[in-house]
């Protein structure tokens, strides 16, 4: 799956600014590195799932980033629900309803870990 993030991140990125016209004014600086960044942060999730110290970090300093910038709650619910789009719409018959459900509960924990994250900023 992962040679084909870019693609992924694009559709995504795209149907997270039609989800929230207004998230626009969260990207300053170069919102093609922006796809790729959140793309980047999401494989690290992936990867540090078996390594709960690792994973808490990452979600740490993520929640704490995107506080600084003004991330509210209502980005991260687009950004989950153009997420799973994306995966659907690049994945196809692959993204399983199993495989749907493991990105759901990946997202929705690292959402609500990011949120608790950026309160205690």
């Amino acid at each position: 799956m992962w040679p084909i993030r870019r693609d992924i991140a694009d559709l995504c990125y795209i149907r997270f600014l039609e989800l929230d016209p207004d998230a626009r004014e969260l990207f300053a600086g170069d919102i093609e590195w922006q796809r790729m960044k959140v793309l980047d942060m999401i494989t690290a999730l992936v990867a540090s799932l078996d390594e709960r110290s690792m994973f808490q970090s990452l979600i740490m300093l993520s929640g704490h980033k995107h506080a600084s910038l003004g991330v509210q709650t209502l980005h991260y619910v687009a950004m989950g629900e153009a997420l799973m789009w994306s995966l659907d719409r690049k994945l196809g018959t692959s993204f399983t309803p199993e495989l749907r459900e493991s990105w759901r509960t990946l997202y929705a924990r690292a959402q609500t870990e990011m949120l608790r994250s950026a309160a205690k900023t």
